[in-house]
């Protein structure tokens, strides 16, 4: 006897850097999209950085962190490694895989970083092959400037 194991009907790709902002994107892409979904947790590294032995090991150190947090969605995962150019390489993968969405974190540059630096969120949403879902990580609250907004609102 045969057994065909289906492959999902929709992939959504989830580039992560490890950071805060990209497990939370991965957190919503497993909450949001799920039923007949690949979830591909994507990390781009960066080819000159070391010994790649050294860093597949922290990767999968990452990804095996990932797979206990997703189990719990009940998601269909795969992991997945490339090295190259942060925005190009994920927009590349995601036509090769044949991505229905991407969904990434953002970690909200602004101003002149992000003039000198550019943004990989803001080039993978302008070149993907399909929609691209970006969640902004919420700026850190300033409790100086948030106690003076209260005081002011207790003096009105």
């Amino acid at each position: 006897m045969t057994t065909t194991i289906a492959r999902p009907s929709k992939t959504i790709l989830c580039p992560v850097d490890f950071s805060p902002s990209s497990e939370r994107a991965l957190l919503h892409a497993a909450e949001h999209y799920t039923g007949d979904v690949e979830l591909i947790v994507l990390h781009v590294g960066n080819a000159e950085s070391g010994d790649r032995g050294t860093l597949l090991k922290e990767h999968l150190h990452h990804f095996s962190r990932y797979s206990d947090l997703l189990s719990a969605y009940g998601s269909q995962v795969r992991f997945a490694i490339e090295y190259g150019p942060t925005a190009a390489t994920i927009i590349d993968y995601a036509r090769r895989i044949g991505a229905c969405m991407i969904v990434l974190g953002s970690h909200g540059a602004s101003g002149i970083r992000r003039l000198l630096v550019g943004s990989t969120a803001e080039s993978v949403m302008r070149h993907a092959p399909c929609p691209v879902l970006v969640l902004r990580s919420p700026e850190p609250v300033d409790e100086t400037k948030a106690v003076h907004h209260k005081q002011k609102e207790a003096v009105l």
